[in-house]
Formats: C-alpha cells, structure tokens, sequence
C-alpha cells in the first residue's frame, strides 16, 4: 500500500472504534484539544489511522480525570521527553485505580462466594471437609487483660486491621478463637481477625481435615454453638488440633433481621 494512501475514518467511524458520541469529537475539535485530520470535498471530517494511538492516549488519560488543559499543551507541541514525564506521572493513577478495582472484584466475589454457601448450608450438622490450604491475612494477636477488651479497644483494633489490609469495610473480616481458648470454655474471647484474602502478608491457613457447622442467629448466638459442637467432635472420637475460623456468610450487608444471620464455624481436627 502506498503511504500516501491512508485509511480514513468517517466522524461516526472513529467515534464507534472508542465507544464515544460523535459530539465529543466535536467538542475536542471546537476547544482545540483534537481536530479532525481533514475535510473531504463533500464536507465531511475525515481521521486517519496515525490518529488512533493520539485518541486512544488522550481518552485513557481522560478516564483518569486527568485536566483537558494540560492535555491540550501536551497534544500542542509533543515530545519524547513530553510523552515520558506525562507516562510516569499517571502510572501512580493508574495502580491506584487498578487497586480500587482488584477491591471492589474481591468484595463481588466475596458477596456471590459467601451468599450462595450460607443459602445451601446445612444448619446445625457437623461435616467434616477435607480443606486445602489457602491464603489469609491475619490480624496481630488481641492482648486482653483478664479475657475482657473495652469496646474503644475492641473498635481501634478492628479498624487497625482494616487499614493493614486496605478494606473499607468490615465485610467477610472474620474471627479466631485460639485453641487453647477453645479447650478452656473461652469462647467469646477473640484471639485474631482474619480475612480470606491474598496479599503481601497473607500466610497459608494449613491444609487438612476440618469440622464445620453453620449456625442461624444473632451474633451474640454464635457463643452458644461451641459448648455442643466441641461435645459432638469428642463424642465421634474427634480430636481438636487447631484455631477455630468463625466467619459470618450473611450479615448486615444482605439481611434485615439479626435473627437471620448465618455463621460458619470451621476446627481442624483429627481421628
């Protein structure tokens, strides 16, 4: 093909290719921020392929938010040294934006996960499941004085791990009761938060055969499930060898009532 002989794009075309109204390229053409590469003798705006990675720049930058002023003195006078210091200063955005959404797709997840085991649990049944070990971020360990924390307490540590880990909110942050806890009737006594999620500082939650049971109520309800549950386990010859995993499927986020709260509780045990 000769190079002279370039492709063309009608206004409609080259709007269709960016997912834009026609009007935007009106608008960028009439402030001077990006004009059609032409006119064709019919009086029709005419863009060529050349113009596609300049658009394609200039949209990416504007979904950053980034001020059509500055862009309009890059786009006038570009340069190699211009188009790097540009690059670099939105790469900051960028990992912020992508953050934003690895977020908001785990919390989705989260939701669909989270909801649709809690639905189908059989409520009050003990199964024992053979887990694979996955990622968690753990909370540091709760000091408590006495097994009693201070509800101002009880909030700065929660809130101190929701930073650690980024999150917004409490959503799907879950809690460990120690097993030595466990085994002296300590049961309201939170040892660790933990979310299920990888990260930096995730560690694996080990692999291995756990008991699980889901319970029905209001939060305070879930302190009267261990008492039978751990004289269950014994009863069928099962040991405790581990924390146990309290994790609430349905909460605040997707019921009214408290009463139709649904928990989870998971211990490794062995035969």
């Amino acid at each position: 093909m000769h190079k002279n002989k370039l492709k063309t794009f009608t206004t409609g075309e080259f709007a269709q290719r960016f997912g834009i109204k026609k009007d935007t390229l009106f608008y960028y053409d009439r402030i001077g921020l990006f004009h059609p590469a032409g006119v064709n003798d019919n009086g029709y705006r005419y863009y060529t392929v050349p113009q596609l990675d300049v658009f394609w720049m200039l949209q990416s930058l504007r979904e950053l938010n980034f001020p059509l002023k500055t862009l309009g003195y890059y786009l006038n006078a570009p340069s190699p040294e211009g188009l790097i210091a540009l690059s670099k200063e939105q790469l900051s955005r960028v990992k912020q934006e992508i953050r934003k959404l690895e977020q908001i797709h785990w919390l989705l997840n989260s939701i669909v996960t989270y909801s649709e085991e809690a639905l189908s649990a059989p409520l009050d049944e003990i199964s024992l499941v053979e887990l694979p070990d996955e990622p968690v971020l753990y909370s540091d360990p709760i000091p408590q004085e006495n097994n009693v924390v201070s509800g101002e307490e009880w909030f700065s540590y929660y809130d101190r791990f929701l930073k650690d880990t980024d999150l917004k909110g409490p959503a799907y942050v879950g809690s460990i009761v120690s097993q030595e806890d466990l085994l002296a009737g300590r049961f309201e006594r939170v040892d660790r938060l933990f979310v299920r999620m990888d990260g930096i500082n995730a560690k694996l939650k080990p692999a291995g055969l756990y008991a699980v049971t889901y319970h029905k109520g209001p939060f305070e309800s879930v302190l009267e499930v261990y008492e039978p549950f751990l004289r269950q386990l014994k009863a069928r010859g099962l040991t405790v060898c581990g924390d146990s995993y309290e994790e609430y499927l349905l909460g605040r986020l997707s019921v009214q009532d408290q009463t139709e709260f649904i928990f989870k509780i998971s211990l490794a045990v062995y035969k």
